[in-house]
């Protein structure tokens, strides 16, 4: 248990010193987001499930498109995949593919704070289906967000 809790930390710090401009968690659904920048015209989501077993480490990669530009709310929408690459370990063949479903995120940003605009709300609806789209949910999301860099206003 602290070998995988030291590797999960050290993967966060590297991951989010080299590419990170924003981190996010969704409490609720124990996801950890870590994107490049929120507040240019178009960005990429990175998510990772907190709560799973550490053979079933889900990743959702999803590239954004901000539909509005508030100074205190962004809308943003956005699809995205889900993949667990640790599938290829898998002995049987017709279980060794990483893809395991898509999503379609609408969600928005709100900076509450005029002074400090990196912290941010963020609330979100998903619809997910697998890949065989046999089976779905209708997520929603509910998280806290800190966007890195110079105190700026949002675009």
């Amino acid at each position: 248990m602290p070998k995988k809790l030291l590797f999960v930390f050290c993967f966060f710090v590297i991951t989010s010193t080299c590419f990170s401009q924003a981190l996010t968690y969704y409490p609720f659904n124990s996801i950890v987001s870590i994107a490049s920048n929120p507040n240019k015209p178009v960005w990429l989501d990175l998510r990772f499930q907190m709560n799973s077993y550490f053979s079933s480490l889900s990743t959702e990669i999803a590239p954004m498109v901000n539909l509005t530009k508030g100074e205190k709310a962004k809308l943003y929408m956005g699809v995205g995949i889900k993949a667990n690459f640790l599938n290829y370990l898998n002995t049987d063949p017709q279980k060794q593919n990483p893809l395991e479903g898509y999503a379609f995120n609408l969600g928005v940003r709100v900076s509450p704070f005029e002074k400090a605009p990196q912290f941010q709300g963020v609330f979100e609806l998903s619809p997910y289906a697998n890949r065989q789209f046999d089976l779905g949910i209708f997520r929603a999301n509910l998280g806290i967000a800190y966007v890195f860099g110079k105190k700026r206003k949002v675009e």
